[in-house]
């Protein structure tokens, strides 16, 4: 419940996940897309890396291991709800982000 990969695309994100059953990045399971933003006049790389340290405490920790037995260890994947992930979304557009935390204990933001 509440598990979310955060990430980034070049490329469309349908074509991206089309193997997700075969990649461990995505779990070695089929995913479903529930939202994607178009990033304009940003560095996609540094949202990405801003929204990952906004929820660190809730990144998955789990290893993965592939079809070959080889480890991985994806940190793209976390436990918050949706509506949370699109309240930080728009807290990082507009600037504010910079005024909260997140809070993993209790699964929200808050004002700091």
């Amino acid at each position: 419940k509440n598990l979310y990969k955060i990430g980034y695309s070049s490329g469309p994100v349908k074509d991206r996940i089309k193997n997700a059953a075969s990649d461990p990045t995505y779990l070695m399971a089929a995913v479903k897309l529930v939202m994607e933003y178009d990033a304009y006049n940003v560095n996609p790389q540094k949202f990405e890396a801003l929204l990952h340290r906004f929820f660190a405490a809730a990144c998955l920790n789990v290893d993965v291991f592939d079809s070959d037995g080889t480890r991985y260890t994806p940190r793209e994947w976390f436990v918050v709800p949706i509506n949370v992930i699109e309240t930080a979304v728009e807290l990082l557009i507009n600037g504010e982000i910079v005024n909260y935390a997140y809070d993993a204990q209790n699964k929200d933001i808050v004002s700091l």
